[in-house]
Protein backbone atom coordinates (compact mmCIF):
# COMPACT_ATOMS: atom_id res chain seq x y z
CA UNK A 1 0.00 0.00 0.00
CA UNK A 2 0.76 3.38 -1.11
CA UNK A 3 1.14 5.65 2.51
CA UNK A 4 2.11 9.12 0.60
CA UNK A 5 -0.97 8.65 -2.41
CA UNK A 6 -3.01 11.65 -0.91
CA UNK A 7 -5.05 14.26 -2.02
CA UNK A 8 -6.27 17.21 -0.35
CA UNK A 9 -9.23 19.51 -0.90
CA UNK A 10 -8.83 22.65 1.35
CA UNK A 11 -12.58 23.88 0.88
CA UNK A 12 -14.01 21.42 2.80
CA UNK A 13 -10.90 20.17 4.88
CA UNK A 14 -10.63 17.07 3.82
CA UNK A 15 -7.52 14.52 3.05
CA UNK A 16 -8.89 11.65 1.06
CA UNK A 17 -6.10 8.13 0.37
CA UNK A 18 -6.62 6.25 -2.81
CA UNK A 19 -8.33 3.75 -0.41
CA UNK A 20 -10.99 5.41 0.09
CA UNK A 21 -10.03 6.39 3.56
CA UNK A 22 -10.54 10.03 4.14
CA UNK A 23 -9.40 12.66 7.13
CA UNK A 24 -11.17 15.65 8.11
CA UNK A 25 -10.19 18.24 10.40
CA UNK A 26 -11.21 21.43 12.10
CA UNK A 27 -9.11 24.46 12.53
CA UNK A 28 -5.27 25.39 11.10
CA UNK A 29 -3.90 22.74 8.62
CA UNK A 30 -0.62 23.07 10.23
CA UNK A 31 -1.77 22.67 13.46
CA UNK A 32 -5.36 21.36 13.43
CA UNK A 33 -7.86 21.39 17.25
CA UNK A 34 -9.16 18.40 16.00
CA UNK A 35 -9.14 15.31 13.39
CA UNK A 36 -12.23 13.05 12.35
CA UNK A 37 -10.89 9.18 10.41
CA UNK A 38 -13.42 7.58 8.44
CA UNK A 39 -14.25 4.47 8.65
CA UNK A 40 -10.97 2.05 7.90
CA UNK A 41 -10.90 -0.62 5.51
CA UNK A 42 -11.97 -4.25 6.41
CA UNK A 43 -8.61 -5.38 5.11
CA UNK A 44 -6.56 -3.08 6.53
CA UNK A 45 -4.83 -4.26 10.46
CA UNK A 46 -4.95 -1.74 13.08
CA UNK A 47 -1.09 -1.19 12.59
CA UNK A 48 -1.71 -0.13 8.66
CA UNK A 49 -4.99 1.82 10.08
CA UNK A 50 -2.64 3.75 12.53
CA UNK A 51 0.08 3.99 10.05
CA UNK A 52 -2.54 5.78 7.44
CA UNK A 53 -3.72 7.75 9.54
CA UNK A 54 -0.61 8.86 10.47
CA UNK A 55 0.76 9.33 6.72
CA UNK A 56 -2.73 11.42 5.88
CA UNK A 57 -2.00 14.02 9.25
CA UNK A 58 1.57 14.52 8.35
CA UNK A 59 0.40 15.61 4.61
CA UNK A 60 -2.10 17.45 5.91
CA UNK A 61 0.47 19.37 7.92
CA UNK A 62 3.08 19.44 5.30
CA UNK A 63 0.55 20.39 2.61
CA UNK A 64 -0.70 23.64 4.75
CA UNK A 65 3.18 24.47 4.65
CA UNK A 66 3.79 24.10 1.35
CA UNK A 67 0.47 26.10 0.34
CA UNK A 68 0.50 29.21 3.18
CA UNK A 69 0.60 32.26 1.27
CA UNK A 70 4.13 34.14 1.43
CA UNK A 71 4.06 37.65 2.85
CA UNK A 72 5.49 40.39 0.44
CA UNK A 73 7.72 42.94 1.70
CA UNK A 74 6.46 46.54 2.62
CA UNK A 75 6.88 48.53 -0.79
CA UNK A 76 6.42 52.56 0.11
CA UNK A 77 4.22 54.23 -2.51
CA UNK A 78 5.61 55.66 -5.25
CA UNK A 79 4.21 59.16 -4.68
CA UNK A 80 5.79 59.42 -0.99
CA UNK A 81 6.74 62.92 -0.42
CA UNK A 82 10.32 63.72 1.05
CA UNK A 83 9.98 64.64 4.67
CA UNK A 84 12.89 65.99 6.28
CA UNK A 85 14.02 63.19 9.03
CA UNK A 86 14.62 64.02 13.06
CA UNK A 87 17.68 63.52 14.07
CA UNK A 88 19.61 64.31 17.80
CA UNK A 89 23.13 64.93 15.95
CA UNK A 90 24.44 68.17 15.44
CA UNK A 91 24.47 68.86 11.80
CA UNK A 92 27.81 69.51 10.14
CA UNK A 93 28.64 72.38 9.00
CA UNK A 94 26.42 74.25 11.41
CA UNK A 95 27.04 77.15 13.80
CA UNK A 96 27.07 76.77 17.07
Amino acid sequence: MDYQAWTLDLKTLTATHTSGFTLQWEGSAKDPSAVHPGRFSKELSAIEGVRLLRHGVDFIAKSATLTTKIKNPYVPPANKPNRPKLSLKPRQGADA
